[in-house]
């Protein structure tokens, strides 16, 4: 992300985030206008966003693109209820005020996309829109959650026993096996001959394929020099129990907790919504944002897809950025940049 400049907060919680902020003598809009939020998810910090960053630049918005709780340059709890989805809204909400932001589209991929729409959901003043992207429709968590029964309505949407690995990732023993065997995780996100489907689709699935420690030739962004190396020193050893707590956030009733006594409001997305689904992404297909339930939930609800796997930003940089550039242009929320 070169001309960003790198900051660090300690906020309430005695948290340090990582943040980049996006160069000031490119920012072209006015106090009226929102600022961008990028927000990565799994496994993944603020640089899955690099690629993305010169085409969003266009838009002469003020950016903002942070490491999440548990990655790169953040704070590293191995304690899940620093994860509860209000606080790290919270965080959020405390790095945007050290910047003298109060108008923001989050923009989110992955786990990243359900923080986008919860800090909707706490922060709905300060929300002119939202974007998410390989994500599906999370209502407010309401009650406890049953993996048995997500995945009995997902495999009647996509046709297949999707998410099992939510259970396997929550595991105590997910942490060592993926640190342990870091080729064959990232190869396992490969789109040839169905592979993310075969391990993340199916029970055991991915358990088995690590146990194995199978390696097939890795695709995309994981197959670039250096990957790897970067990856053993970001996930090496016990790196990867602090990311994994965004499952167990989810699954433990963490979420849960903070989630079951909002407001009846919280169940609507009264704002501008984008939701970006990659054709050949077995774990976020679009159709888990074009449900009844979904559709019902939010009121302006737009869906695109681009021809790409899991990892859009990664993948398909150029075309995400048009599709949201174009949205926000439809959606008159580019009121004085030069993107208009």
């Amino acid at each position: 992300m070169d001309f960003f400049t790198e900051k660090q907060l300690i906020n309430s919680r005695n948290l340090q985030y990582t943040y980049y902020a996006g160069p000031a003598n490119n920012v072209t809009s006015t106090a009226d206008d929102p600022a961008l939020l990028l927000l990565h998810g799994f496994p993944h910090t603020a640089q899955l966003w690099a690629p993305v960053i010169p085409w969003l630049l266009t838009l002469g918005l003020r950016i903002l693109v942070p490491d999440l709780l548990g990655y790169g340059g953040t704070s590293k709890p191995w304690d899940v209820s620093y994860f509860a989805s209000d606080a790290m809204a919270n965080d959020i909400a405390e790095i945007l005020a050290a910047e003298n932001i109060s108008s923001v589209i989050p923009i989110g991929h992955d786990w990243g996309s359900f923080l986008a729409h919860r800090y909707y959901l706490y922060y709905p003043e300060q929300v002119e829109a939202v974007v998410v992207s390989s994500s599906y429709y999370q209502a407010p968590i309401r009650d406890p959650i049953n993996i048995t029964e997500i995945v009995e309505e997902r495999e009647a949407l996509v046709g297949f026993p999707l998410g099992y690995y939510y259970a396997f990732f929550s595991s105590p023993e997910a942490a060592s096996l993926l640190s342990g065997n870091l080729q064959s995780f990232f190869a396992a996100g490969g789109t040839e001959n169905d592979t993310m489907k075969k391990t993340f689709g199916y029970k055991d699935g991915l358990r088995n394929w690590l146990m194995g420690d199978k390696r097939i030739p890795l695709e995309g962004f994981a197959a670039e020099p250096g990957f790897l190396e970067d990856a053993k020193a970001q996930f090496g050893g016990t790196g990867f129990i602090s990311p994994l707590m965004w499952y167990q956030a989810f699954v433990n009733g963490t979420h849960y907790q903070v989630e079951k006594d909002l407001p009846e409001r919280a169940d609507r997305v009264d704002k501008p919504l984008l939701h970006i689904s990659g054709s050949k992404d077995a774990l976020g297909p679009g159709i888990l944002y074009e449900t009844q339930e979904a559709r019902t939930a939010i009121k302006d609800l737009t869906t695109a897809e681009v021809e790409s796997g899991h990892f859009i930003p990664l993948e398909k940089p150029r075309e995400m950025t048009k599709i949201i550039t174009d949205w926000l242009e439809s959606k008159k929320l580019l009121r004085s940049s030069s993107g208009r």
